[in-house]
């Protein structure tokens, strides 16, 4: 009992470490800790932290020591001495009446609402994860290979796998771009100070957390946007249940925790809060907003390569519709923005960004194989745009509808500031292009990858134009005509009921019906006894369609990332773009099969682990594979010599 409440006092230390202090202590260097609201700070704190431990482990590994708990725990305790040093000495020549908080005030029953929103929000999210905690999921164990390597060897990894060859042998590791160093840094760094195990529920509990963040930051740039909207509290706490409880599993939320998808949880995190800095930085005039923002932007660049690509999108659209809606006097506009953006804050960490990128450590994506798949006409069926219906599903049929009116009305809305006006059209203008007509952007990036980013912007853009109709309807029961009155009064109840039918519906399609965790758990045992039993000339192969968790298995083997190698989905061996290697599919299906057999020969694979309700009978028919290890769901063959 002892050990395991220090194992909790231990993990929720490391977490208060390694996300809350250093982007807190990073703010207070700043001298801007009192421009930002408590829930600001609270979410910007949590959004720094995960950037700056990312460059302090590049930092590490870049100077040549290991990256463990001592060097960690001495670098953190460095920067963070520093940033306090920077506060006190900023607090002792600071004038009278400096950087003075701008909080808007909300009512308390107003925060009371938000409050239950939140815990809403939570619970339900809770309800869904607590059938699929337990870790099998196969993003998340591509994901904690490269963070167990970091752990392991003390040391950043490089990508590259070993795949099988077309004539029948392994190939030497080859560099890929799929993994970009930031998404397995924060749980590495994690892991090493407090010793939490990658398989368990660790890592699903860190994205659940950030994606917490994420809708808080949303939130919180709701408010901002609508900061000079008379109804600004209504719109931000609808935006709250709109991306809240209302929605609360459906992608890029709770589903993409549970799926393990890293690099877009942290990249919905990391987008509003940036947005929320470049929207202040231009609407305040404040250099020190700016630069904070590229740090961000930095930090997303290091961790997720669809995030900062859907960034700039977001960015190019937002300063188009600024320019044409602002033609005339975009003159004085450009000079404002060329002052900010030459200060000495913000050259510093533009310094800081190429000092990083040229000589510290270049993200795997930065080169000509990686940027030509992302970019140019769409190469297949997948990235050549979604319906209207299916974007329509994706952001859900209640926000859209809304998001779509709002977009109309924001075009006209001269009233609204000039900035939150262009970020919110921009945003939500970009990524439903990116989405329905990737052709004409030349995006080659998975069209519903992109679509899970409209989420966000659409509810946004849905409050907004919920609110309108909103104030319509108010306006019209000022008038004396009864019929008019019913029908707003029905029509504003319709759309209510169709927005909380459609949310929870989304909801309840994404629950799960029950864990594979007992299948995993075979799994796993499994890999555990086959480790122990390997040497290094032995090679093995399993079953990605059968068996529960399979991407877990790497774990227990740490040979590479393709170690096992695996026989994918059936649908991966007949595509007509390229030739496909058989080999993993023919050595399970056909194990008896000439093909396989030359595949045998020239890969050494003498391991074989599956599903044996769906791929034992043609091994057990063959004299020259033993049953070694049998469950349940799990089986493993040896290849006699």
């Amino acid at each position: 009992m002892l050990s395991f409440i220090s194992e909790q006092f231990s993990f929720f230390l490391s977490l208060g470490l390694v996300l809350f202090i250093p982007g807190f202590c990073l703010l207070l260097a700043t001298g801007m800790k009192n421009l930002f609201s408590g829930l600001e700070k609270f979410v910007l704190s949590f959004s720094l932290s995960i950037v700056v431990v990312d460059f302090i482990l590049i930092l590490i590994d870049k100077i040549g020591l290991q990256i463990d708990r001592v060097t960690i725990l001495t670098f953190l305790t460095i920067f963070i001495s520093a940033c306090l040093g920077l506060y006190f000495y900023f607090i002792k020549n600071r004038q009278p009446g400096e950087l003075k908080q701008t909080e808007s005030k909300i009512s308390p029953k107003s925060t009371l609402l938000v409050i239950l929103l939140i815990f809403l929000t939570v619970f339900i999210k809770t309800i869904y994860l607590q059938d699929v905690i337990f870790p099998t999921a196969t993003d998340m164990g591509h994901h904690m290979f490269w963070t167990k390597t970091i752990i392991t060897t003390g040391q950043l990894p490089q990508y590259a796998k070993a795949d099988i060859t077309a004539d029948y042998t392994i190939s030497q590791p080859a560099p890929i771009a799929d993994f970009i160093i930031g998404e397995h840094l924060i749980f590495a760094a994690l892991g090493i100070i407090s010793g939490a195990e990658l398989i368990s529920a660790f890592p699903i509990l860190m994205l659940f957390l950030i994606n917490i963040m994420s809708v808080l930051a949303v939130f919180i740039v709701a408010k901002e946007l609508f900061k000079d909207h008379k109804r600004e509290n209504l719109i931000s706490i609808l935006v709250l249940f709109l991306v809240g409880p209302l929605y609360a599993l459906a992608s890029p939320q709770a589903k993409f925790a549970s799926g393990g998808v890293i690099g877009n949880t942290i990249g919905n995190l990391l987008i509003p809060m940036m947005i929320l800095l470049y929207l202040r930085a231009f609407k305040e005039r404040k250099s020190g907003y700016f630069a904070l923002a590229v740090f961000l932007s930095l930090g997303l660049a290091y961790t997720h390569h669809l995030s900062t690509f859907v960034f700039i999108f977001i960015a190019f659209f937002s300063l188009l519709i600024f320019a044409i809606l602002n033609r005339k006097d975009l003159k004085k506009y450009s000079r404002q923005w060329l002052k900010i953006i030459l200060s000495p804050s913000v050259l510093a960490v533009f310094g800081l960004a190429l000092l990083f990128v040229f000589f510290i450590y270049t993200p795997t994506y930065l080169n000509s194989k990686a940027i030509n798949t992302a970019v140019g006409a769409p190469s297949k069926a997948s990235r050549a745009g979604l319906t209207l219906t299916q974007l329509k599903s994706t952001a859900g049929e209640a926000r859209f509808a809304l998001a779509v009116i709002a977009v109309l009305i924001l075009l006209l809305a001269k009233k609204m500031d000039k900035y939150s006006r262009a970020f919110l059209l921009g945003w939500t203008i970009s990524l439903s292009v990116m989405s329905l007509r990737p052709d004409w952007l030349l995006v080659d990036i998975p069209s519903d990858r992109i679509a899970s980013y409209v989420i966000f912007p659409s509810a946004l853009a849905a409050a907004y134009g919920f609110v309108f109709v909103f104030e319509k309807m108010k306006t019209a029961n000022c008038e004396k005509n009864y019929l008019k009155q019913a029908f707003l009064f029905y029509a504003f109840f319709l759309l209510v009921t169709f927005f909380a039918v459609n949310g929870f519906y989304e909801d309840s399609m994404a629950l799960s019906t029950g864990g594979s965790a007992p299948k995993a758990i075979q799994t796993y045992a499994a890999s555990a006894y086959l480790a122990k039993k390997l040497t290094t000339k032995d090679v093995v192969l399993k079953d990605h369609n059968y068996l529960a968790g399979d991407s877990w298995v790497k774990l227990f083997f740490m040979r590479g990332y393709n170690f096992p190698f695996s026989r994918g989905y059936f649908k991966r061996y007949q595509d007509d773009t390229k030739t496909r290697e058989q080999c993993t599919n023919n050595m399970i299906s056909l194990p008896n099969s000439p093909e396989a057999q030359k595949c045998f020969a020239g890969t050494k694979i003498d391991f074989v682990m599956l599903n044996p309700n769906n791929d034992a009978a043609q091994f057990n028919r063959l004299n020259n594979f033993w049953q070694i290890y049998t469950a349940d769901d799990v089986a493993i063959f040896y290849k006699a010599k």
